[in-house]
Protein backbone atom coordinates (compact mmCIF):
# COMPACT_ATOMS: atom_id res chain seq x y z
CA UNK A 1 0.00 0.00 0.00
CA UNK A 2 0.90 3.49 -0.23
CA UNK A 3 2.56 5.11 2.64
CA UNK A 4 0.37 7.99 2.47
CA UNK A 5 -2.65 8.08 4.59
CA UNK A 6 -6.47 7.96 2.30
CA UNK A 7 -8.17 10.52 3.63
CA UNK A 8 -10.59 12.72 1.96
CA UNK A 9 -13.43 12.73 4.20
CA UNK A 10 -16.48 9.98 4.44
CA UNK A 11 -18.14 8.93 1.00
CA UNK A 12 -15.56 8.86 -1.58
CA UNK A 13 -17.99 7.97 -4.40
CA UNK A 14 -18.43 9.22 -7.82
CA UNK A 15 -21.99 10.81 -8.81
CA UNK A 16 -22.41 9.85 -12.13
CA UNK A 17 -24.96 12.17 -13.00
CA UNK A 18 -25.07 12.37 -16.65
CA UNK A 19 -25.93 10.04 -19.98
CA UNK A 20 -25.09 9.44 -23.16
CA UNK A 21 -27.13 7.40 -25.76
CA UNK A 22 -25.41 4.33 -27.23
CA UNK A 23 -25.75 1.81 -29.33
CA UNK A 24 -27.77 -0.60 -27.72
CA UNK A 25 -27.95 0.83 -24.38
CA UNK A 26 -27.16 4.65 -22.08
CA UNK A 27 -24.05 5.26 -20.43
CA UNK A 28 -24.07 7.22 -16.97
CA UNK A 29 -21.03 9.42 -16.69
CA UNK A 30 -19.31 11.96 -14.94
CA UNK A 31 -16.82 14.34 -15.68
CA UNK A 32 -14.60 15.62 -12.98
CA UNK A 33 -11.87 18.10 -13.43
CA UNK A 34 -10.45 21.01 -15.85
CA UNK A 35 -8.11 20.62 -18.72
CA UNK A 36 -7.20 18.01 -21.03
CA UNK A 37 -10.02 15.04 -21.21
CA UNK A 38 -8.93 11.92 -20.07
CA UNK A 39 -12.03 8.69 -20.55
CA UNK A 40 -11.63 6.45 -18.02
CA UNK A 41 -12.80 2.71 -18.87
CA UNK A 42 -13.38 0.69 -15.59
CA UNK A 43 -12.46 -3.65 -15.64
CA UNK A 44 -15.55 -6.03 -14.58
CA UNK A 45 -17.37 -6.28 -11.26
CA UNK A 46 -16.20 -2.99 -9.47
CA UNK A 47 -17.14 0.20 -11.99
CA UNK A 48 -15.94 2.22 -9.41
CA UNK A 49 -12.35 1.07 -8.94
CA UNK A 50 -11.15 3.39 -11.57
CA UNK A 51 -12.37 6.65 -11.02
CA UNK A 52 -12.47 6.60 -6.96
CA UNK A 53 -9.49 5.89 -6.22
CA UNK A 54 -8.06 8.44 -8.39
CA UNK A 55 -9.81 11.08 -6.16
CA UNK A 56 -6.86 10.51 -3.49
CA UNK A 57 -4.28 11.98 -5.97
CA UNK A 58 -5.95 16.01 -6.48
CA UNK A 59 -3.10 17.06 -8.44
CA UNK A 60 -4.38 14.71 -11.62
CA UNK A 61 -8.15 16.48 -11.57
CA UNK A 62 -6.54 19.97 -10.72
CA UNK A 63 -5.20 19.71 -14.19
CA UNK A 64 -7.01 16.95 -16.30
CA UNK A 65 -10.57 16.62 -17.32
CA UNK A 66 -11.78 12.46 -16.06
CA UNK A 67 -14.61 11.36 -17.79
CA UNK A 68 -15.63 8.43 -15.73
CA UNK A 69 -18.76 5.88 -17.38
CA UNK A 70 -20.02 2.91 -16.30
CA UNK A 71 -19.92 0.65 -19.04
CA UNK A 72 -23.39 -0.90 -20.30
CA UNK A 73 -24.95 -3.05 -17.73
CA UNK A 74 -22.67 -1.45 -14.68
CA UNK A 75 -24.21 1.03 -12.02
CA UNK A 76 -27.28 1.88 -13.72
CA UNK A 77 -26.10 2.17 -17.32
CA UNK A 78 -28.18 -0.03 -19.35
CA UNK A 79 -27.22 -3.04 -22.25
CA UNK A 80 -30.50 -3.78 -24.13
CA UNK A 81 -29.56 -6.73 -25.32
CA UNK A 82 -28.03 -10.08 -23.81
CA UNK A 83 -24.27 -9.85 -25.13
CA UNK A 84 -21.77 -7.23 -26.08
CA UNK A 85 -18.72 -8.02 -27.70
CA UNK A 86 -15.02 -6.32 -27.24
CA UNK A 87 -15.65 -4.18 -30.71
CA UNK A 88 -18.86 -2.90 -29.19
CA UNK A 89 -18.15 -1.90 -26.23
CA UNK A 90 -14.63 -0.01 -28.15
CA UNK A 91 -17.62 1.31 -30.12
CA UNK A 92 -19.25 2.55 -27.03
CA UNK A 93 -15.97 5.10 -26.13
CA UNK A 94 -16.62 6.66 -29.61
CA UNK A 95 -20.14 7.09 -28.89
CA UNK A 96 -19.33 8.58 -25.69
CA UNK A 97 -16.28 11.12 -27.08
CA UNK A 98 -19.39 12.03 -29.76
CA UNK A 99 -21.64 12.53 -27.39
CA UNK A 100 -19.27 15.08 -24.98
CA UNK A 101 -17.75 16.57 -28.94
CA UNK A 102 -14.74 15.58 -27.90
CA UNK A 103 -12.27 14.79 -31.26
CA UNK A 104 -9.44 13.11 -29.19
CA UNK A 105 -9.03 12.27 -25.34
CA UNK A 106 -6.09 10.70 -23.72
CA UNK A 107 -7.17 7.19 -22.59
CA UNK A 108 -6.90 5.54 -19.00
CA UNK A 109 -8.02 1.60 -18.69
CA UNK A 110 -7.89 -0.74 -16.04
CA UNK A 111 -7.98 -4.73 -16.92
CA UNK A 112 -10.91 -5.56 -18.87
CA UNK A 113 -11.28 -1.89 -19.85
CA UNK A 114 -8.11 -1.72 -20.81
CA UNK A 115 -9.16 -4.85 -23.27
CA UNK A 116 -12.06 -2.74 -23.80
CA UNK A 117 -9.17 0.37 -24.84
CA UNK A 118 -6.60 -1.86 -26.72
CA UNK A 119 -9.66 -2.59 -29.64
CA UNK A 120 -10.62 1.52 -29.34
CA UNK A 121 -6.68 2.02 -29.93
CA UNK A 122 -6.61 -0.26 -33.13
CA UNK A 123 -10.51 0.43 -34.00
CA UNK A 124 -9.99 4.38 -33.96
CA UNK A 125 -6.46 5.22 -33.62
CA UNK A 126 -7.33 9.24 -34.57
CA UNK A 127 -9.73 9.33 -31.64
CA UNK A 128 -7.34 8.76 -29.17
CA UNK A 129 -3.87 11.92 -28.02
CA UNK A 130 -2.25 8.77 -25.71
CA UNK A 131 -3.28 5.46 -23.85
CA UNK A 132 -2.62 4.83 -20.18
CA UNK A 133 -3.36 1.01 -20.19
CA UNK A 134 -2.95 -0.24 -16.13
CA UNK A 135 -2.80 -4.27 -17.09
CA UNK A 136 -5.10 -5.06 -20.12
CA UNK A 137 -6.42 -8.15 -19.88
CA UNK A 138 -5.24 -9.49 -23.30
CA UNK A 139 -5.49 -12.82 -23.49
CA UNK A 140 -2.92 -14.93 -22.09
CA UNK A 141 -0.78 -17.59 -24.62
CA UNK A 142 1.81 -18.93 -21.74
CA UNK A 143 0.62 -22.42 -20.28
CA UNK A 144 0.99 -21.68 -16.85
CA UNK A 145 -1.10 -18.38 -17.21
CA UNK A 146 -4.27 -19.58 -19.59
CA UNK A 147 -4.35 -22.76 -16.85
CA UNK A 148 -4.29 -20.08 -13.67
CA UNK A 149 -6.93 -18.15 -15.68
CA UNK A 150 -9.16 -21.30 -15.99
CA UNK A 151 -8.64 -22.11 -12.93
CA UNK A 152 -9.70 -18.57 -11.83
CA UNK A 153 -12.70 -18.51 -13.86
CA UNK A 154 -13.83 -22.00 -12.82
CA UNK A 155 -13.94 -21.62 -9.22
CA UNK A 156 -15.77 -18.32 -9.60
CA UNK A 157 -17.97 -19.85 -11.88
CA UNK A 158 -19.14 -22.53 -9.26
CA UNK A 159 -19.99 -20.08 -6.71
CA UNK A 160 -21.54 -18.08 -9.09
CA UNK A 161 -23.55 -21.31 -10.10
CA UNK A 162 -24.86 -21.42 -6.32
CA UNK A 163 -26.42 -18.16 -6.70
CA UNK A 164 -24.14 -16.40 -4.63
CA UNK A 165 -23.08 -14.07 -6.46
CA UNK A 166 -21.01 -11.19 -4.06
CA UNK A 167 -18.99 -14.67 -3.03
CA UNK A 168 -18.53 -15.45 -6.67
CA UNK A 169 -17.19 -11.73 -8.07
CA UNK A 170 -14.84 -11.87 -4.87
CA UNK A 171 -13.49 -15.54 -5.32
CA UNK A 172 -12.72 -14.69 -8.87
CA UNK A 173 -10.77 -11.00 -7.57
CA UNK A 174 -9.02 -13.04 -4.90
CA UNK A 175 -7.52 -15.52 -7.21
CA UNK A 176 -6.25 -12.71 -9.76
CA UNK A 177 -5.16 -10.33 -7.63
CA UNK A 178 -4.43 -12.06 -3.87
CA UNK A 179 -5.95 -11.54 -0.82
CA UNK A 180 -5.06 -7.84 0.05
CA UNK A 181 -7.01 -6.93 -2.95
CA UNK A 182 -10.28 -7.16 -1.44
CA UNK A 183 -9.55 -4.84 1.86
CA UNK A 184 -7.94 -2.40 -0.65
CA UNK A 185 -11.12 -1.91 -2.46
CA UNK A 186 -13.39 -1.74 0.69
CA UNK A 187 -10.89 1.24 1.77
CA UNK A 188 -10.76 3.14 -1.42
CA UNK A 189 -13.85 2.41 -2.85
CA UNK A 190 -17.74 4.03 -2.06
CA UNK A 191 -19.27 2.58 1.38
CA UNK A 192 -21.43 0.32 -0.27
CA UNK A 193 -18.64 -1.22 -2.77
CA UNK A 194 -19.78 -4.56 -2.16
CA UNK A 195 -23.78 -3.76 -2.84
CA UNK A 196 -22.57 -1.96 -6.31
CA UNK A 197 -20.89 -4.85 -7.24
CA UNK A 198 -23.24 -7.59 -6.14
CA UNK A 199 -25.96 -5.97 -8.00
CA UNK A 200 -24.00 -6.21 -11.65
CA UNK A 201 -22.52 -9.65 -11.03
CA UNK A 202 -24.69 -10.88 -14.31
CA UNK A 203 -23.03 -8.66 -16.64
CA UNK A 204 -19.73 -10.01 -15.11
CA UNK A 205 -20.45 -13.45 -15.73
CA UNK A 206 -22.63 -13.37 -18.79
CA UNK A 207 -21.70 -10.21 -20.38
CA UNK A 208 -17.81 -9.66 -20.13
CA UNK A 209 -16.36 -13.14 -19.49
CA UNK A 210 -17.55 -14.59 -22.92
CA UNK A 211 -16.66 -11.36 -24.73
CA UNK A 212 -13.11 -11.83 -23.73
CA UNK A 213 -13.43 -15.48 -24.77
CA UNK A 214 -14.47 -14.54 -28.08
CA UNK A 215 -12.35 -11.78 -28.89
CA UNK A 216 -10.14 -13.16 -31.55
CA UNK A 217 -7.35 -11.00 -30.97
CA UNK A 218 -4.08 -13.30 -30.11
CA UNK A 219 -0.57 -11.28 -28.91
CA UNK A 220 1.07 -13.68 -31.00
CA UNK A 221 -0.88 -12.91 -34.22
CA UNK A 222 -0.84 -9.09 -33.52
CA UNK A 223 0.67 -8.05 -36.76
CA UNK A 224 -2.15 -8.84 -38.58
CA UNK A 225 -5.17 -6.57 -36.59
CA UNK A 226 -3.91 -4.05 -38.40
CA UNK A 227 -1.73 -0.84 -37.87
CA UNK A 228 0.50 -0.69 -34.92
CA UNK A 229 -1.27 2.44 -32.93
CA UNK A 230 1.64 4.83 -32.99
CA UNK A 231 0.05 7.40 -29.89
CA UNK A 232 2.03 7.55 -26.54
CA UNK A 233 1.04 4.67 -24.04
CA UNK A 234 2.05 3.81 -21.05
CA UNK A 235 2.17 0.34 -19.95
CA UNK A 236 1.58 0.02 -16.25
CA UNK A 237 2.18 -3.19 -14.01
CA UNK A 238 1.63 -3.72 -10.50
CA UNK A 239 5.23 -4.81 -8.85
CA UNK A 240 3.42 -8.05 -7.32
CA UNK A 241 0.77 -8.96 -9.42
CA UNK A 242 2.85 -11.61 -11.46
CA UNK A 243 3.39 -13.15 -7.55
CA UNK A 244 -0.77 -13.41 -7.27
CA UNK A 245 -1.34 -15.09 -10.70
CA UNK A 246 0.99 -15.48 -13.91
CA UNK A 247 0.21 -13.85 -16.96
CA UNK A 248 0.86 -10.41 -16.25
CA UNK A 249 4.10 -10.32 -17.10
CA UNK A 250 3.43 -11.49 -20.49
CA UNK A 251 1.30 -8.66 -21.49
CA UNK A 252 3.60 -6.07 -19.91
CA UNK A 253 5.98 -7.31 -22.27
CA UNK A 254 4.27 -8.12 -25.44
CA UNK A 255 3.19 -3.98 -25.23
CA UNK A 256 7.06 -3.16 -24.66
CA UNK A 257 8.17 -5.41 -27.49
CA UNK A 258 5.21 -4.89 -29.85
CA UNK A 259 5.00 -0.93 -29.83
CA UNK A 260 8.19 0.71 -29.85
CA UNK A 261 6.73 3.85 -28.27
CA UNK A 262 5.13 1.98 -25.35
CA UNK A 263 6.89 3.37 -22.20
CA UNK A 264 6.61 1.18 -19.06
CA UNK A 265 6.03 2.32 -15.02
CA UNK A 266 5.94 -0.07 -12.09
CA UNK A 267 3.56 0.26 -9.07
CA UNK A 268 4.97 -0.72 -5.80
CA UNK A 269 3.44 -2.45 -3.21
CA UNK A 270 0.30 -3.72 -5.52
CA UNK A 271 -1.09 -6.39 -7.75
CA UNK A 272 -3.82 -6.86 -10.24
CA UNK A 273 -5.68 -4.16 -8.21
CA UNK A 274 -3.00 -1.35 -8.53
CA UNK A 275 -5.08 1.85 -8.68
CA UNK A 276 -7.07 0.41 -5.45
CA UNK A 277 -4.04 -0.57 -3.77
CA UNK A 278 -1.43 2.05 -4.31
CA UNK A 279 -3.50 5.15 -5.68
CA UNK A 280 -1.50 7.41 -5.26
CA UNK A 281 1.35 6.51 -7.50
CA UNK A 282 -1.33 5.57 -9.68
CA UNK A 283 -2.30 9.24 -10.03
CA UNK A 284 1.31 10.58 -9.93
CA UNK A 285 2.41 8.17 -13.06
CA UNK A 286 -0.63 9.14 -14.72
CA UNK A 287 -0.08 12.66 -13.93
CA UNK A 288 3.62 12.04 -15.47
CA UNK A 289 2.59 10.95 -18.36
CA UNK A 290 0.07 12.98 -19.17
CA UNK A 291 2.45 15.62 -19.04
CA UNK A 292 4.85 14.51 -20.91
CA UNK A 293 2.33 13.83 -23.61
CA UNK A 294 0.12 16.93 -24.25
CA UNK A 295 -2.41 17.65 -26.52
CA UNK A 296 -0.82 20.95 -27.47
CA UNK A 297 2.98 19.69 -27.78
Amino acid sequence: MTRNALYIGREWSVDHNRRAKVSDGELRYAVLGEGEPVVCIHGTSIADSLITPLKFYPPLLEGYQLISYYRAGYNGSTLDKDALSIEEGAEHVRELLDHLGLEKAHIMAFSFGGVIAFQFLLSHPERAHSAILLEPYLPREDPNAVQANIDAFMGAMKVYETGDKLGAAQRYMESVCGPSFLPAVEMTGPLDVWDRVEACVDTTFTVDFPAISQWGFKMSEADRFGPKPTMPILAVMGLDSESAMPGFRETQRFLMEWLPQAERCGIPNATHGLQSMNPVAVGEAALSFLRRHPMDG
